[in-house]
């Protein structure tokens, strides 16, 4: 049987697609990454998932749909937490059983290696499996992570400038979703408005940041939120923050009240919070972050 790999562009894709990417190709595994989000994806998840569900798995579940055809597995890790002190929330861990039984998958059909950043030896475990059943061994499995580590940690990230500019504060698959938060980006963009989001930031300040802020976030992704919006209010030469957001999650629902109370309000910049949901007119978002860009505007002339 000939292998080929699907990874949803979706979710954590958004974060270690390249890695996931350099994994499989390094190991002579055909990948599949499908295609950018469109409404039709977004349709095709939102009437495939249960109603409960948030945006994000809404459209992870209409990007793995477009990948059943063309691939003979489906890689959907179940991830608990990357960074020790907190938690990924329930989705991730439960996304290769919500995959499964949405498309009523056996279990060979998916490639769903178990990664718990509490555990030593969940990295190799996790390799162990994802190379098994792509039919290598486990040394080729490490040599192949390796190499691809190598050359996604040598990415370049985006340069920042000295000028005043907005912080745009999201999770990845928010913001690197150009359907979803990547467009509050492509038209500040439009604009000439430079934008720094948690991405351009290493994700270890951000949690070092967080540390003000615990026990009271439970969640790793919150905390990486929370890290950014204190790193990014108290930068000078932050001229307003945007906080972006999906209906539907609750943690999200949480954090934005939260950062509102404990930072937004207090930083003495302007900010505002978007929220998608399936039904978000395009219109509406362009004329809240034009009108949004305005006011930082006038503000600075003050």
């Amino acid at each position: 049987m000939t292998i080929s790999v699907g990874i949803p562009r979706a979710l954590l894709f958004h974060e270690f697609g390249e890695l996931w990417q350099g994994f499989f190709t390094n190991l002579g595994v055909p990948v599949n990454v499908s295609a950018a989000t469109t409404k039709t994806v977004l349709d095709r998840g939102t009437s495939l998932a249960v109603d409960e569900s948030c945006l994000p798995l809404k459209l992870y579940l209409g990007h793995a749909e477009s990948l059943l055809a063309c691939s003979s597995h489906l890689f959907v890790p179940r991830i608990a937490c990357y960074h020790r002190g907190y938690f990924l929330c329930a989705k991730f861990a439960g996304l290769p059983d919500i995959v499964r039984n949405t498309f009523g998958l056996g279990a060979d059909r998916l490639i769903a290696p178990d990664v718990d950043g509490r555990r030593t030896l969940s990295g190799i475990s996790a390799v162990r499996t994802a190379a098994a059943a792509a039919g290598r061994s486990t040394f080729a499995g490490l040599a192949s992570l390796r190499r691809a580590l190598a050359v996604w940690r040598a990415r370049p990230r985006a340069a920042e400038t000295a000028d005043a500019k907005l912080a745009v504060i999201g999770h990845s698959y928010i913001l690197n979703d150009p359907f979803l938060g990547g467009e509050v980006l492509a038209l500040l963009a439009a604009r000439g408005v430079a934008t720094v989001t948690p991405d351009d930031i290493p994700a270890r300040l951000l949690y070092d940041e967080a540390r003000v802020f615990a026990p009271e976030i439970y969640w790793q992704l919150s905390a990486k939120l929370a890290g950014a919006a204190s790193y990014f209010a108290r930068r000078s030469d932050i001229a307003g923050l945007v906080m972006v957001s999906c209906f539907g999650c609750g943690p999200d629902s949480l954090m934005n009240e939260f950062l509102e109370e404990r930072v937004l309000k207090g930083c003495g910049k302007p900010y505002a919070v978007l929220c998608f949901d399936e039904h978000t007119g395009r219109a509406g978002v362009a004329t809240r972050v034009e009108a949004f860009w305005d006011l930082v505007e006038w503000r600075r002339r003050q």
